[in-house]
């Protein structure tokens, strides 16, 4: 063993080593949630009804409203998630969907990508058919978190949980 080394002074370095190192870890996981305008009448979906309506299998919501998906980057970090789980593709798959499904409806944005959840909240606000999907700490009381499969960002088991 060193010299001067003590089990006292290894456990203080292990303390700090996980105080700085290990925090940056956990504040990489983000809880995303999926939003709508706050006046929707849409309280939950299910991960199945959402994949349907992000993938145009289903184009509109019950009421006849024309659904919009707004995402941030589909390459970012916190989206590899969604694009996983929500369209089971690659995000270069998902640019090319996006182009044919706002293709197939002129003048309607069918997914919309854009570059901040900023951006996500202001174009979800402003659309009564839209749904967004940003971090949790991004929230603004202009948008209403939505439950999908039964569950909301922080409960055990919700799918949106970006690394």
């Amino acid at each position: 063993m060193w010299s001067g080394f003590s089990a006292k002074a290894g456990t203080r370095l292990f303390v700090l080593w996980a105080l700085l190192f290990g925090s940056a870890f956990a504040v990489s996981a983000k809880n995303l949630a999926v939003v709508t305008p706050a006046a929707s009448r849409v309280d939950s979906v299910t991960l199945a009804e959402l994949a349907k309506l992000a993938k145009g299998t289903t184009k509109t919501w019950p009421d006849g409203k024309n659904f919009t998906l707004v995402l941030k980057d589909p390459d970012s970090d916190d989206m590899r998630v969604v694009v996983q789980k929500l369209f089971g593709m690659s995000s270069a798959e998902l640019r090319q969907l996006a182009a044919k499904l706002n293709d197939s409806q002129p003048g309607h944005s069918y997914i919309r990508f854009v570059s901040s959840d900023a951006e996500v909240l202001q174009a979800v606000q402003g659309n009564p058919g839209a749904v967004g999907i940003v971090d949790v700490y991004s929230i603004t009381s202009a948008v209403k978190v939505i439950r999908v499969d039964g569950k909301l960002p922080f409960d055990p088991g919700y799918v949106f949980k970006a690394n």
